[in-house]
């Protein structure tokens, strides 16, 4: 048996998942940022609005950390997986999404 498949079969994974999930969320959360800052859609229930925007910032702050952690596992972590920022971001994104949907609802 070929002890070099066993001994890279995380860092495989973490490419392949890393990769395609954060290539997926991304593929989501794009059209989302677009759509809200976007001049030809209707931008008048703000708290609406602002939900899609914040939606799209986490979904795309999302992929960023798993296509980071695909290119950190594929370089060997010579470029270093991500910090806490992304994880900062995406939970206030998150939160803010939460609280506007909150406030579209009781409005």
């Amino acid at each position: 048996m070929d002890t070099r498949s066993i001994a890279t079969m995380a860092r495989n994974r973490r490419i392949i998942w890393g990769g395609g999930v954060g290539l997926a969320v991304g593929l989501i959360g794009f059209p989302l940022v677009l759509m809200s800052v976007w001049p030809g859609v209707d931008h008048s229930p703000w708290s609406i609005n602002t939900m899609v925007l914040a939606a799209g910032v986490t979904l795309c702050t999302l992929s960023y950390i798993g296509i980071r952690l695909a290119v950190s596992a594929f370089t060997d972590d010579r470029i270093s997986p991500p910090d806490n920022r992304p994880y900062l971001v995406a939970g206030g994104a998150a939160a803010i999404a939460v609280l506007c949907l909150v406030i579209a609802v009781m409005g």
